[in-house]
């Protein structure tokens, strides 16, 4: 597994190309959690579009792992990392947007009830 990660890792850091063909779906919460409070990474009680971003990234190395786990081409899997990341930051703005019920910008625990 260590191998797997070795080779996407450099893929998933690279940012000098980007395919505007490649087909990525925005993050619609793919990934279930087993508790909320995994998400919030510092364990301060909230949960900030950081963390998101966190957890946004995890989710695109999984997907490039099970890719290469299916066969599918680097250049494949590097477009759609590709276009993950440049789509992560806004993503995960708009998760905390939809649960941030007061505006300040993080989720308490209240907000996600």
């Amino acid at each position: 597994m260590n191998k797997i990660l070795i080779g996407v890792l450099p893929a998933f850091l690279a940012l000098t190309v980007f395919d505007a063909s490649a087909a990525y779906v925005p993050y619609k919460g793919q990934s279930q959690k087993a508790s909320v409070h995994e998400y919030d990474q510092n364990k301060d009680g909230y949960i900030t579009a950081d963390e998101v971003e966190v957890e946004l990234r995890e989710d695109a190395i999984e997907k490039a792992i099970k890719m290469q786990q299916k066969g599918k081409s680097q250049k494949a899997i590097d477009r759609v990392i590709m276009n993950m990341e440049d789509s992560i930051e806004q993503d995960a703005e708009k998760i905390i947007d939809k649960l941030d019920k007061d505006g300040d910008e993080l989720v308490e625990p209240e907000e996600i009830k």
